[in-house]
């Protein structure tokens, strides 16, 4: 027998925190999705032709890794990617994940340029209407893309609701509280006065305050649960594939590491080479070249030269040294002072 607190079993939609979470998933996965996916069509509709009535043709750009500051495109001459990056409120677009060469498609371009507004969706995101994104995409969409003029803190409130109390909790509950505060925060975005004239918008506001007195919920049980199921696997193939990119960061990085390490061990051989190479003579400080080697000799003069007194030996080099020096000087002067 399953146990009572397991999901989908008779005792677990019994505890009025479950059914409040079921409540809330169906609100945002369901009714807000589909009232919001009619405007959120319009209006890519209506930039969609802003913006292809500013370019001269198509996007022409290919991949170039090493491109800086766009390894996708060449923003310095491509007209569609210098104005959709202006339209994104953080600028900073998801080019990886659209492919230029489709945007000037009537069709499918409205939607290819929608994915630069959405956070990586996993693998390529497959995205030919509205229909085909879920309820994050849609408020990820309206709030990145400068083009739609709904309230961006209630577009936030909403957001965080999906991801703080539906998406990402310990436990699939919800206390009731925590649901009346969710339900007003969809209302309040369904009442935005961009979405408020909107008929699917003004159904999708009946649905949400209806099922806000809805108990019997074991229909739409399975649908929520598929959807939360689709989420945390779509984040998760996100997160595999941005830890990918980021493996393969590092072995490149650690390839670059290698090579600066041994071109680093190949500088320094070089350089202790050249300590060990006598230097050109006009190179030389003659000063403490000569001194030295006098000094060489008059060390081993001395050891080796037992008979003589040391005094006296020291004293006639230093008279050489003294005569040396004058023509050393005498040889060097070029006349600089005429």
């Amino acid at each position: 027998m399953p146990s009572p607190s397991a999901p989908g079993t008779i005792g677990q939609l019994t505890k009025p925190e479950y059914r409040n979470w079921l409540a809330l998933g169906h609100a945002l996965t369901t009714e807000l999705r589909h009232g919001l996916r009619p405007f959120v069509t319009r209006e890519m509709e209506s930039f969609y032709r802003n913006v292809s009535a500013r370019v001269a043709g198509p996007c022409t750009c290919v991949h170039i890794p090493r491109r800086k500051p766009n390894e996708y495109h060449d923003m310095k001459t491509c007209q569609w990617a210098n104005i959709l990056q202006a339209h994104h409120d953080k600028n900073r677009p998801n080019w990886k994940q659209s492919d230029g060469s489709k945007w000037m498609d009537p069709i499918l371009g409205p939607w290819e340029i929608a994915k630069l507004f959405l956070p990586d969706q996993g693998g390529h995101a497959d995205i030919k209407s509205a229909d085909d994104m879920d309820i994050a995409g849609i408020l990820n969409l309206m709030s990145w893309c400068s083009h739609f003029t709904v309230s961006l803190p209630l577009i936030k409130a909403v957001r965080d609701i999906r991801n703080d109390k539906w998406v990402h909790v310990p436990q699939l509950e919800l206390s009731d509280a925590d649901k009346r505060v969710a339900f007003d925060t969809i209302e309040n975005l369904l009442q935005d006065p961009n979405i408020v004239h909107d008929p699917d918008a003004q159904q999708a506001l009946r649905e949400v305050n209806n099922l806000r007195h809805v108990s019997d919920l074991q229909s739409m049980e399975a649908q929520v649960l598929a959807d939360l199921k689709e989420v945390l696997t779509k984040e998760i193939s996100s997160i595999n594939d941005n830890l990918t990119m980021l493996m393969e960061e590092s072995a490149k990085n650690k390839e670059q590491q290698n090579q600066l390490q041994e071109q680093h061990e190949i500088l320094r051989n070089q350089l202790n080479d050249l300590n060990w190479t006598r230097l050109p003579e006009e190179s030389q400080t003659w000063p403490n070249t000569f001194g030295n080697l006098i000094g060489n000799l008059l060390g081993n003069l001395i050891r080796n030269i037992k008979p003589v007194r040391k005094i006296h030996l020291i004293s006639w080099f230093m008279f050489m040294l003294l005569c040396n020096l004058c023509i050393v000087l005498e040889d060097s002067y070029d006349g600089d002072g005429e």
